[in-house]
């Protein structure tokens, strides 16, 4: 590669901030929602390409004739990987009314089995939280999600003496209105709502300020394309989750930013055609 088409600046916020002030000709970023909206209000009238790819509180979908075991550990995936410290992270579990009791159940049981502790150890399900105030946000929500009446059931297990560590926890009872089920908690927490059909499974998909990304677990394909075209997200895995293409576009709609990243889609920002 040419020397200066890659270059590598580290820092905190001080040194993002000077560099989106700087003389650029396009900025891409991966991040929370609020940062992503100053960097708009930096770069109004500049005549300076952006697209933002942000925060999301996606929903994970499952109906009653879906594959259940598989459903779990793609609810698993989605959620606890990388303790959650994903954007597309798949925070809100819709289940279904008929089969809510039975992939709770298995859920439950699956999280029980999950290695937390040393992220260098390949052994290792779910790493540590990556700093003491992205912890302290997490226990926050968690808290408020016991005020409000939900449901907290934390997996037991020994976290490590040294670094920031939450357990893997599931909520059930939560409510649409919950904090946990509006905010992004980015952190290994599942909030669990219910619905009885398809129109409810997407209303309450799409009550959300994000659209990032969404999972359908169902084994009918007509009803995978059915809510996956109603659905406000940028991205549908249908019974499966967190697989990414680089050759398709990656981004979201609403407060999970705009353009594109992977693809023509993704390219296409960085050109200028006259």
């Amino acid at each position: 590669m040419p020397a200066g088409v890659a270059n590598i600046i580290t820092g905190d916020g001080v040194a993002g901030a000077a560099l989106v002030r700087s003389d650029v000709d396009k900025v891409a970023f991966t991040g929370s929602t609020a940062v992503g909206k100053d960097i708009q209000a930096a770069l109004a009238g500049r005549g300076v390409g952006l697209t933002l790819e942000l925060g999301g509180k996606s929903a994970n979908i499952v109906f009653e004739d879906a594959a259940l075991d598989q459903a779990v550990e793609g609810i698993v995936q989605g959620i606890f990987f990388n303790q959650g410290h994903v954007c597309c992270a798949g925070s809100r579990l819709l289940i279904q009314e008929s089969v809510a009791d039975e992939v709770t159940a298995k859920l439950w049981d699956r999280m029980r089995l999950l290695r937390v502790g040393d992220p260098l150890d390949k052994n290792t399900d779910v790493g540590a939280i990556n700093s003491a105030e992205q912890l302290e946000r997490i226990e926050a929500l968690v808290a408020a999600g016991e005020d409000e009446g939900a449901v907290r059931r934390t997996i037991a297990c020994d976290l490590p003496d040294r670094g920031w560590w939450f357990a893997p926890t599931i909520f059930t009872d939560v409510a649409p209105a919950h904090r946990i089920a509006v905010e992004e908690i980015f952190g290994p927490v599942v909030s669990v709502l219910t619905f009885r059909n398809q129109a409810e499974a997407i209303e309450k998909a799409n009550n959300s300020a994000y659209g990032l990304a969404a999972g359908i677990w169902t084994d009918k394909g007509s009803k995978a394309f059915e809510v996956a075209s109603a659905l406000k997200a940028g991205v549908v895995w249908q019974n499966t989750y967190n697989k990414f293409d680089p050759t398709a576009g990656f981004g979201g709609y609403k407060e999970s930013g705009f353009g594109r990243e992977g693809g023509p889609a993704g390219l296409r920002p960085y050109l200028r055609v006259s």
